[in-house]
């Protein structure tokens, strides 16, 4: 019996070491190429303070994450944590949302990949969707190949990029000439509050650790150590960097926006920088593939053992213990969207567009969770807050809430219906029970 359980459970080769470069992959993306600049050209040397006030806005939410995290550790994620405070239909919206992020966000993530080889070797427009696919494979691979070397490929990528992009952001303050009025006064920070909104995009990610609960090895003790690490190593990242492009360069030059870093190396290596600056775009996104592609598994594996999706995808390899079925579907569909984008029915941008939203009211879900998990006066005061934070900045979004507004609706129609159809099936099986009982 105990063979049997361990063989439909998930291998729990998580550690600390492991959890952090996870989150780190994750989180630091491919914005973190053009976003400093970004921010700087639009605030010029206020920017930095948005950097620094979007790091505490969101430690209120990874407090969060890091409390549901360590409490309920499950393959589901923000769909685990709803679904245990409010039941399996909105546990099941949740997963529709969800999927509604990934399924759009990472083949974008993947595209966006493409298009650094593209530079690198001069590639047309087939030759970029054939270098996604086979990113996203890459990453599929590697999953499927089991935890063990998806999680050691990840600490290798992550904390080498770290330690490469710091590098940078060492080399530019050290080296290069100051530009003048390089920061701004301290009582100018709300100066800065018109690019908040932007720069908090580069502080999402976290969210997709929690589909990895289930596979750590002392999550109570683990999970919140690991927001936590990386959280202060992101921050450090993001500071350094944000603060050498505005050491060296100018707000008003367009190599700004266009690649900051690339024109921040060119002023150690000269023509090489923009290859440079593509073989680490590549790294970038091959760690957030790899998490990425982990996560989504997670969360089709978990919503098939909860029933909302077919059992097939709930099987679990009871050699390696990961769901390889699962790991193959949400492959399939990634490079299936990849596809629908180079026949050009789906632009990159909408694709980000879309599912950066989802992936923002996923932080609004977590606290409602919260706030029904976690009952005492702390909790309610500093949850309330924070959703209110929330629904304040979700209101921006227009009418792109009509995206998940119709998932939402659609997993509500297939909960309500999995319901019922329970429900008809108890009857029955009760109404079968009592005839025996009768005729006995």
């Amino acid at each position: 019996m105990e063979s049997e359980k361990r063989s439909g459970e998930l291998a729990q080769t998580l550690n600390i070491g492991r959890a952090v470069a996870l989150a780190m992959g994750i989180v630091i993306g491919a914005g973190l190429l053009v976003l400093p600049g970004l921010a700087y050209s639009q605030a010029g040397n206020k920017a930095v303070y948005a950097w620094v006030v979007d790091a505490l806005i969101v430690i209120p939410l990874l407090f969060i994450f890091g409390t549901l995290g360590s409490r309920y550790p499950s393959a589901g994620g923000v769909a685990g944590f709803v679904r245990t405070a409010f039941g399996s239909i909105a546990g099941g919206i949740t997963e529709v949302v969800l999927m509604g992020a990934f399924f759009l966000g990472i083949p974008g993530i993947a595209l966006t990949g493409a298009n650094y080889l593209g530079y690198l070797f001069h590639l047309g427009q087939l030759g970029i969707i054939l270098c996604a696919v086979g990113l996203l494979v890459f990453a599929g691979v590697l999953n499927y190949l089991g935890t063990q070397l998806s999680g050691m490929t990840q600490q290798i990528l992550s904390y080498g990029l770290v330690i490469v992009l710091a590098a940078v952001a060492v080399v530019a303050l050290v080296f290069a000439h100051p530009h003048p009025n390089a920061i701004a006064a301290p009582q100018d920070w709300l100066k800065a509050s018109p690019i908040f909104g932007m720069v908090f995009f580069a502080f999402t990610g976290w969210e997709m650790l929690s589909f990895m609960g289930e596979e750590f090895r002392n999550p109570k003790r683990d999970f919140p150590i690991a927001v936590i690490v990386s959280f202060i190593l992101v921050v450090l990242l993001y500071l350094g960097i944000a603060f050498a492009i505005q050491w060296t360069l100018s707000p008003h030059n367009p190599r700004t926006v266009e690649a900051p870093i690339a024109a921040i190396l060119a002023n150690v290596l000269g023509g090489w920088s923009g290859e440079v600056v593509s073989v680490i775009g590549v790294l970038i996104i091959m760690a957030n593939l790899n998490g990425a592609t982990w996560a989504s598994s997670r969360l089709l594996f978990s919503s098939a053992r909860e029933g909302f999706l077919p059992k097939f995808l709930a099987h679990v390899d009871p050699k390696a213990r990961i769901p390889r079925r699962s790991i193959l579907i949400t492959v399939s569909t990634f490079i299936l969207i990849v596809v629908i984008h180079g026949i050009g029915l789906l632009p990159l941008h909408e694709m980000f567009s879309l599912s950066g939203q989802n992936f923002f009211l996923l932080y609004l879900f977590s606290v409602i969770a919260y706030l029904r998990l976690v009952r005492n006066i702390f909790a309610a005061i500093f949850g309330l807050g924070t959703v209110i934070c929330c629904l304040i900045f979700a209101g921006s979004f227009g009418t792109l809430l009509l995206y998940p507004v119709i998932l939402a609706l659609f997993g509500l129609s297939v909960g309500v219906l999995k319901a019922k159809r329970k429900e008809h099936h108890s009857t029955n099986m009760d109404t079968s029970g009592n005839s025996l009982s009768k005729d006995k």
